[in-house]
């Protein structure tokens, strides 16, 4: 099996110029584009499922209403990390091998969701990690990443 083809600015980040290195570039511009996913409320009416096609498309872009999803047992959390690593499998193709799991809260209080989303990009035939550190906080239904690529 080859590899996927090799990962390039979008044409956005390309239009933004920029500087630094080119694989430094083309992970922030990765993690601003699932920032944005992630951020990106799902539609709130179901469809006939005799349209099974719109379930993948565009308009099915985004994630759930996180204000609304329970996090307060392990069962849950896990079903709210699996939604988002499923939205992101769909919508960003560039990310191979994608692995997502919780993360410990260090303060019992802190009702934040932690995550840890782990990948391989291919650039310029070169294999490249990428890992971003994300906080999911319900309260206002918002998502933030950080890199935490060596």
């Amino acid at each position: 099996m080859s590899p996927p083809a090799s990962v390039t600015l979008s044409v956005l980040d390309r239009l933004r110029g920029g500087e630094g290195p080119r694989v430094a570039r083309i992970r922030d511009g990765i993690r601003q584009d699932l920032q944005d996913l992630l951020n990106t409320p799902n539609r709130v009416i179901g469809w006939s499922q005799a349209l099974d096609q719109l379930e993948t498309s565009i308009l099915n872009y985004g994630i759930m209403d996180l204000c609304t999803a329970n996090l307060s047992t392990e069962q849950q959390r896990a079903a709210v990390v699996e939604e988002i690593g499923r939205m992101i499998r769909l919508y960003e193709p560039r990310l191979s091998d994608m692995r997502i799991h919780a993360l410990a809260n260090a303060d019992p209080s802190d009702r934040s969701l932690r995550l840890r989303i782990e990948a391989r990009i291919y650039v310029e035939n070169e294999v490249e990690p990428i890992i971003f550190n994300t906080v999911v906080d319900p309260v206002l239904n918002a998502i933030s990443l950080s890199s935490a690529t060596p």
